[in-house]
């Protein structure tokens, strides 16, 4: 129960339960203050200043202040942290400012770096002198964990987290407690039936399909919101698949070829959202334009490759050229929905005499021996982008080839300037210019099919009253409003 060390998508909602970094978003993705209640970017967008807010307390009464600010930063560029991010840390500059103000100074221009500061600020009261490893397994990352957030750990067993509200947060949350409990990953109707029969009042994460035996009843609701996921099949076009997929021309009529709505509907049951673009539909940057340049027209995918002289054997159903049969594999991770997707872009492939044969692989094979090493023809991704539109690790050509990256090796320039712009700027619409190009210029490069985003499904007791989510965000954030959360009670 450290932010500094989450290891999963559930310690990091307990822990976003628990502590409150400098930042957070708002119902309309703007970067707002948390523990820092402004700042100010210098003219060269390289220095920012944050206004550390007044009157904060840890949950143990001991104040808060810019030496947990700073602490917690220094641990996070401790040449002993390891976690995943730590060299990015390392090349940014913390420092006490004025009274009560902390500078952070970078070496690049980066829009996005305001979000960055959502990381959970941690006591320095409670840590100081400790190693990171000693941070780690500290209990007061465990069973004595406390923040400056709504809730700390009152207890915990293997069934369950049992969190007390914080007696010094601001605003005070109506719970007096909140159970976080567990239920096997390989069974999530257990989950549900919890819901169900009033053992559990909330659960999250539910699968489209399971959404549609929940509507009708009186006892709960289900609330959606969108997601930041990017989900895509990208050709490698600069290596092993680079006889079928280096010319852009034939990238775009594959990408014409995918009817983006029967996926969504035959694996979502329409509980996902088609999305042509490398931004997600829920993004501020998202651009209609350029999703709509290259649509579905199957008739047009098959005259392209026509003249690009992929030639239909009518005996065969498949195409050749030169003696070369239009065969390739594509990898994804052996889980719904990747085995779905994946399934179903091979089957709308093969309509247009385009054979793909599906290898499912464990997701951590298929990131360690294939997508970071480039060994594939076509490999599905599933990424959380984030509420932030900066993809410049992922399609940036200057990005370290050994790392998650997507960008192709020649004509890359204009794509790598919009990515270089829109991290550069920091006033909005000039961001959104650039982003929008990007898309454009994404469009018609075509290095990839990009299929949808996902939703993310919640179904709520209706003992449980005050229960909202933003319309888009990660999964941990929807407990961002749980000081709003109430039952009725009876004296």
């Amino acid at each position: 129960m450290n932010p500094l060390f989450d290891s999963n998508e559930s310690t990091r909602d307990v822990n976003s339960l628990i502590y409150q970094g400098l930042t957070a978003i708002d119902s309309q993705q703007n970067v707002v203050g948390l523990l820092a209640q402004n700042w100010a970017v210098s003219p060269d967008h390289l220095t920012y200043t944050f206004d550390i807010r007044d009157g904060v307390k840890w949950a143990d009464g001991e104040p808060f202040g810019v030496d947990d600010v700073l602490f917690t930063f220094h641990v996070l560029q401790d040449i002993e942290y390891v976690q995943p991010g730590a060299e990015n840390w390392r090349l940014v500059g913390v420092a006490a400012g004025g009274p009560g103000q902390v500078v952070f100074s970078l070496r690049a221009p980066d829009a996005s770096f305001p979000l960055s500061l959502r990381v959970g600020i941690i006591p320095k009261h409670i840590y100081a002198g400790m190693a990171p490893a000693q941070i780690a397994a500290s209990p007061y990352g465990g069973i004595r964990a406390f923040g400056t957030g709504p809730f700390k750990v009152g207890s915990i067993n293997q069934l369950a987290i049992t969190l007390d509200r914080n007696p010094y947060a601001v605003p005070q949350p109506y719970l007096d407690h909140l159970v976080l409990r567990t239920y096997p990953a390989t069974d999530p109707q257990s989950a549900i039936r919890a819901v169900l029969t009033g053992a559990a009042d909330l659960v999250g994460g539910i699968q489209p399909q399971e959404v549609s035996t929940l509507q009708g009843r009186t006892d709960l609701t289900v609330q959606e919101a969108r997601m930041f996921t990017n989900s895509f099949v990208t050709f490698n076009g600069d290596g092993d698949g680079k006889t079928f997929f280096g010319d852009s021309k034939i990238r775009v009529a594959l990408v014409q070829a995918i009817n983006r709505q029967r996926v969504v509907g035959d694996v979502f049951a329409g509980r996902a959202d088609s999305d042509p673009t490398p931004i997600p539909t829920a993004d501020w940057a998202y651009s209609p334009a350029a999703a709509n340049l290259h649509p579905y027209d199957p008739a047009a995918a098959g005259t392209a490759l026509d003249a690009a002289g992929w030639l239909l054997d009518p005996s065969s159903k498949l195409r050749t050229k030169k003696g070369v049969p239009f065969k390739v594999s594509l990898v994804a991770a052996d889980s719904y929905p990747n085995q779905q997707i994946a399934a179903a872009i091979s089957n709308q492939l093969a309509e247009i005499g385009v054979e793909v044969d599906v290898k499912p692989l464990p997701a951590s094979k298929l990131l360690q021996d294939n997508v970071l090493t480039h060994k594939y023809q076509m490999a599905l991704i599933s990424i959380d982008v984030g509420p932030d539109p900066d993809q410049y690790s992922l399609w940036h050509s200057g990005i370290d080839p050994g790392s998650l990256n997507f960008a192709y090796s020649r004509g890359w320039g204009l794509i790598d300037k919009d990515l270089e712009d829109g991290r550069a700027a920091v006033d909005p619409p000039s961001r959104l210019a650039a982003y929008i190009d990007f898309q454009m210029l994404m469009a018609d490069a075509a290095p990839a099919i990009f299929i949808y985003a996902s939703r993310y499904e919640y179904a709520v007791s209706q003992r449980v009253h005050g229960v909202h989510m933003n319309k888009a965000i990660d999964p941990y954030e929807r407990f961002q409003y749980v000081t709003d959360w109430y039952v009725n009670t009876t004296a």
